[in-house]
């Protein structure tokens, strides 16, 4: 007996005797359609996409569908889907290299085309329904992909300045979304950006109950501070050089701190807290973010296309400090629309500790004692909140799939 061929579509119900048990089992698992969900690289890639897959889970049947990740091949891709307990695949893809180093563009190509090798068999085998991607290096085999094998899929700009790799890709003829207006991208149709449920917190709860469920005093008002997936290096030394200096450290009284570093250790920046006798919880990672922002009355974050959503759909008052690396300063321009309505403020990132200091500090001296001000910031927000992205990008998965 002969088991059925990998790529054949056999509806359950109808394998005759011509499969062995092996080729029924596979038969059997193939039956149910596939959703693939391509991005990677950080959080801020793969986070959206796990919000349309929960969106879609509460759509259709899990009996005939089932998301899939395509990850790059990076240890922090692959902890993420594990914690979550998605299945995912990690694609051998990389970055394209800067103009500065040319000799990497052989090993670039190399990977490039075993990727898109890769992912056409990953859409051949699991019956690939729909693609999603959410832009960046990962996206690109995908919708490549998908493109020559005629699967319906969808790319998803999320920042305000489309990088490269969506702007080569929107050539692909994938439907197009984009949290932002941009002239780069004109035909996409605008969305709010797709955020998981656990990202935005229980409308029923008061910040001192929010504060309390994390284990803080709920009386006592709460600082954020995040650098999102991997901490932020700049953010959290210039924390440690304002907390370690007595006069600074006092701006915090009558404040908690609520610290997420990432990559960073936890304990020696617990430490730092300590010797300050600042009140404060330092995590590497906390999963129910919407909790943390819930409980915040201000919050000094990256400026990041989901730290942005994130801080606007939770109306929490925000200073933002763009990421200096990035040549395009894209950053800068997500955190935009929040600054104008008012519900943020922007601080530029010196990189140094020392350089950072005063105009920080200076936003803290206005903002910390000052509830009024606060509230009327999170009143700017709380007026025009963007609409749910992970819906929108979902209900055009539906259609094609039914």
């Amino acid at each position: 007996m002969t088991p059925c061929k990998r790529g054949e579509t056999i509806a359950v119900g109808e394998q005759d005797a011509s499969c062995d048990i092996e080729g029924l089992l596979f038969c059997m698992a193939m039956a149910k359609a596939t959703i693939l969900l391509a991005g990677g690289g950080t959080g801020g890639h793969i986070y959206p996409n796990v919000a349309v897959a929960e969106r879609l889970l509460e759509q259709l049947d899990p009996a005939d569908w089932a998301p899939h990740f395509l990850l790059s091949s990076r240890v922090g891709d692959r902890e993420i889907l594990t914690r979550l307990g998605y299945s995912f695949s990690t694609s051998p893809v990389k970055p394209f290299p800067p103009l500065s180093r040319p000799w990497r563009l052989f090993s670039f190509f190399l990977a490039w085309r075993r990727a898109v090798h890769e992912a056409r068999q990953l859409l051949r085998e699991n019956r690939v329904a729909a693609v999603v991607a959410t832009g960046g290096f990962v996206s690109g085999p995908a919708v490549v992909a998908a493109r020559a094998g005629g699967v319906p899929c969808a790319l998803v700009n999320l920042d305000a300045i489309p990088g490269v790799a969506n702007r080569r890709l929107a050539r692909h003829g994938p439907e197009l979304f984009s949290v932002y207006q941009t002239s780069v991208l004109p035909a996409a149709t605008r969305i709010g950006l797709p955020l998981r449920r656990a990202s935005v917190g229980d409308g029923s709860n008061t910040r001192g109950q929010a504060r309390e469920a994390l284990g803080l005093d709920p009386d006592k008002p709460m600082l954020f501070i995040t650098g999102a997936t991997h901490g932020a290096s700049s953010i959290i030394q210039t924390m440690m050089t304002l907390i370690g200096t007595p006069e600074h450290a006092a701006l915090f009284d009558g404040w908690q701190v609520f610290h997420q570093c990432g990559t960073f250790e936890p304990r020696q920046i617990q430490d730092a807290y300590d010797r300050a006798a600042i009140p404060a919880r330092v995590v590497a990672y906390f999963d129910q973010m919407g909790r943390v922002w819930q409980a915040a009355d201000l919050a000094i974050s990256r400026a990041g296309a989901g730290s942005v959503a994130e801080a606007w759909a939770n109306c929490t008052p925000t200073l933002f400090l763009p990421n200096p690396y990035h040549r395009d300063q894209h950053q800068k321009h997500n955190a935009q629309p929040v600054i104008e309505l008012g519900g943020a403020v922007m601080i530029r990132d010196r990189i140094d500790p020392g350089a950072n200091l005063p105009e920080l500090c200076l936003a803290l001296q206005k903002l910390l004692p000052n509830p009024a001000e606060l509230d009327a910031m999170r009143q700017a927000l709380r007026q025009s909140r963007p609409p749910d992205g992970a819906a929108a990008v979902a209900r055009w998965v539906v259609d094609q799939i039914r």
